[in-house]
């Protein structure tokens, strides 16, 4: 699941948007709550402007995880294209 949401993000940083949903579907499809890959689909979702998709997934990923804030990817270790970030903001997910 994880080799696949990363590909995603990969995927997003490269503006291949539509290849970034399927792999995250294709992650979602082993696990329904796996946050990377519902993080990574509003993300991909948002950029092609499936806007009300992309906010039913961060309603998703809030009723999973209620106190994620894209502030939380910040303090992580490892390096999050900037693209990522851009679409989870227009996907809706709090700072």
């Amino acid at each position: 699941m994880a080799t696949y949401s990363m590909l995603g993000v990969a995927f997003i940083d490269l503006r291949r948007f539509d290849e970034a949903v399927a792999v995250a579907m294709k992650a979602l499809r082993k696990n329904k709550t796996f946050g990377l890959a519902n993080r990574c689909l509003a993300a991909a979702l948002a950029h092609l402007g499936r806007d009300a998709e992309a906010k039913r997934i961060v309603a998703q990923i809030l009723e999973i995880e209620p106190s994620f804030r894209i502030s939380d990817l910040l303090s992580r270790s490892g390096k999050w294209p900037q693209s990522y970030f851009d679409g989870l903001r227009r996907a809706g997910l709090p700072e």
